[in-house]
This record gives C-alpha cells, sequence and structure tokens, in this order.
C-alpha cells in the first residue's frame, strides 16, 4: 500500500509527546538551527514535519534532594533563549494555543517535568510550575522518589505513599498531566485507584514484545486505554527489542567499575556525575544488534491491538537515546514513518491518528 502525499502527508499532524532536547541545548556550542548529531532541529523539523513537540525538564536523579529545582529551571531558561525568543517555536499551555501557534508556521512546543523529585516533595513547587507552563510531570525516572516507585529500582513504596498519592491528587486538581512512563507496575495501580482523570504513558513501549520493567504489560496498557489515556511509543531499540536489552545490560555491568573510579569521591557533583553517567551511556550501545522502523511499528500494532488505535502514538524519547532505529534516526524521517505504517496495513485516518491526532484529543481533555 503506498499513501499519497496529498492525501495524508501535506496537512499531517505530526506530534510527539517527548523529547530531551532542552538537555542537548544546554551544551553552549548547540542551538536550534541545525545539530549534526541531534535528533531535533529546525533543518531536521521542516523536513520531517513535526507540528508540535513535548519538551521533557529531564533532571538526572543524582541532583537530588535539593539541587533539582536549580537544574529544571535552567532548562526552562535555555528553551526560552534559544527556542522560544528567537521565534522558532512558542510555548503551549492549551490546544486552543497549540492550534494558533502551528497556523503561525511556529512549532507549538508543550513542556513536562520529567522526574518527580524535580519537586523536591512539594504541592508548592509542583503548582510553581504549573504556574509557569508546566503542563505534565512523570512521577518518577529510573529511581525511586521519596513518594512513588519506579521501575528501575526495587520496590521502596509498593507503589505510591500517602504523599504520592497527595501529589497525584493535586495534579488531577490543576489539570496536570499524570505521565506514568518510567513508574512501576504498582505506580501505576495506585494511579488508577487514587484519580478518575485521563492519563498518559509518554514514552513506553510494550512489555509483550520486549519483556523488561520499564514497558508496558497488556492489563495496564487496556487500563491506560479504557481511561481515554495515550501511549507514546519509545524510539530506542534498547526498550524495543529484549535482546539488545540484554546486550547492553552486560555493558553497564563492563563499564560499571570504570564509572565507579571517575565518580569516586565527587558523589557530591552532581554536574560532573551527570557528565559521566551520559558518557557511559553513549557506549553501552556499542556492539549491540540494530533495528529499523518496523520494530517501532510492531509496538504500535501491539498497543493498538490491545488498546485500540485511539491510544497509541509518538513518544520518540529523541535527544535522550544513544541509539536510535536504522531508518528513524531523527525526527526528519517521520514521512517515512508515515509511509511505514501504511505498508503496514493502517488506512490514512488511523495513521493521522498515530503520527498526531490521538496526543492532540489527549490534551484537549485538559483544556480550561
Amino acid at each position: 500500500m503506498k499513501i499519497q502525499n496529498e492525501s495524508v502527508t501535506e496537512d499531517l499532524l505530526i506530534f510527539d509527546a517527548h523529547c530531551d532536547t532542552a538537555n542537548a541545548l544546554l551544551e553552549p556550542s548547540f542551538n536550534f538551527i541545525k545539530r549534526k548529531q541531534g535528533h531535533v532541529d529546525m533543518e531536521k523539523i521542516g523536513k520531517g514535519g513535526l507540528k508540535a513537540q513535548i519538551f521533557a525538564l529531564w533532571v538526572n536523579p543524582v541532583y537530588s534532594p535539593y539541587r533539582s529545582i536549580k537544574k529544571a529551571l535552567l532548562l526552562y531558561h535555555i528553551l526560552e533563549k534559544k527556542v522560544f525568543f528567537p521565534g522558532y517555536g512558542i510555548k503551549v499551555t492549551s490546544t486552543t494555543e497549540m492550534s494558533s501557534a502551528m497556523r503561525t508556521n511556529k512549532l507549538a512546543c508543550w513542556l513536562s517535568l520529567e522526574g518527580g523529585h524535580i519537586i523536591e516533595n512539594s504541592i508548592e513547587i509542583l503548582e510553581f510550575f504549573y504556574s509557569i507552563g508546566i503542563r505534565s510531570m512523570t512521577l518518577t525516572h529510573s529511581k525511586n522518589t521519596d513518594w512513588a516507585d519506579s521501575s528501575g529500582e526495587s520496590p521502596r513504596w509498593d507503589g505510591l505513599n500517602a504523599l504520592g498519592r497527595k501529589i497525584v491528587t493535586q495534579m488531577e486538581k490543576l489539570g496536570m498531566v499524570i505521565d506514568v512512563s518510567h513508574a512501576s507496575d504498582n505506580t501505576i495501580e495506585d494511579v488508577l485507584d487514587v484519580t478518575s482523570v485521563p492519563f498518559m504513558a509518554s514514552h513506553s513501549n510494550a512489555r509483550a514484545l520486549c519483556d523488561i520493567p520499564r514497558n508496558l504489560p497488556d492489563d495496564l496498557i487496556k487500563e491506560i486505554a479504557g481511561r481515554k489515556g495515550y501511549i507514546g511509543v519509545n524510539f530506542f531499540p534498547v526498550f524495543l527489542n529484549k535482546n539488545i536489552f540484554d546486550q547492553v545490560s552486560k555493558n553497564v555491568e563492563k563499564y560499571k567499575n570504570e564509572h565507579q573510579e571517575i565518580i569516586q569521591g565527587r558523589e557530591e557533583n552532581p554536574d560532573l556525575v551527570n557528565k559521566a553517567e551520559w558518557a557511559l551511556f553513549r557506549k553501552y550501545v556499542r556492539g549491540a544488534d540494530r533495528v529499523d522502523m518496523n520494530a517501532v511499528i510492531d509496538h504500535i500494532v501491539h498497543i493498538a491491538d490491545i488498546g485500540g488505535t485511539d491510544c497509541v502514538g509518538l513518544g520518540s524519547d529523541f535527544d535522550g537515546i544513544n541509539s536510535t532505529p536504522s531508518d528513524l534516526t531523527d525526527v526528519s524521517c517521520y514521512p517515512a514513518l508515515v509511509e511505514g505504517l501504511a505498508l503496514r496495513g493502517f488506512k490514512a485516518k488511523e495513521i493521522r491518528k498515530i503520527m498526531g491526532l490521538n496526543l492532540f484529543h489527549f490534551l484537549k481533555q485538559f483544556d480550561h
């Protein structure tokens, strides 16, 4: 099946639920016009047709417990300085504002916090971030917080503790999107119990296809979809293919001692630890198998089969991953993904939903 450009691609809303470009832009030599090594910049956006993007303010948990807020604000500032003030993109907080930005041919930019540790256990700080335009937050990153369990560590709370339930309840009251990517299964179950609102997993895959704790089991895919929630498929090969995950896990062990030597005696310097972790992160994928975009499409197909076509879309994790599918290397490749979805039998209407309309309609539920 060949998709016709005039029927889909020219007026397609391409909207991705997660990228870490803010962190990349902290590098003084990087700008948002063109980056050789980057996944998201204006040149690639022009080629790929990206119309809207959720930018994560990701703060490494090593900045906990008392330095996360400052780091998040620096990320917010760098987006203002390099994206919003020059006029490449417009910060939006509703689908009405998003539509307005796109009518002026500007990238519509939503903002999220990645990692509940950023609010430093404070509902007031959560409210502050909401007041400056942050519209979603992942409850955890790879480490447990003082109030919620991550999929990346052994359980501390068996889900949410009392403070976690208060924070999630306040997010519901504010109309701030609850994001369960990185959260443990029990944490997600507790979100289902504590709240009645739709929520999302902005950049998570299907555990049935890649059996790792970071991915979603079928029963939770059904629950999220049943809430009119959203699941963005992550492009990271490590989360797409279990063999690659196992290969990378061996590399993690291989480089563990090297990392400890680098940071020994410097654990109180989170900037240094963060830089060392990222340098090693780039090494972890060396020698691992490759996948192409069909691995991404496999997860889209599975989530659509389990939860329905209306719940699934893009959650690339671009600029936060150290490898990509061979033919889905950055945002310029989105037209190829459209073709790939068509070749796999998705109809034009379904492709429109997957490429962006599902995420738009999910967020529209939070418009005031």
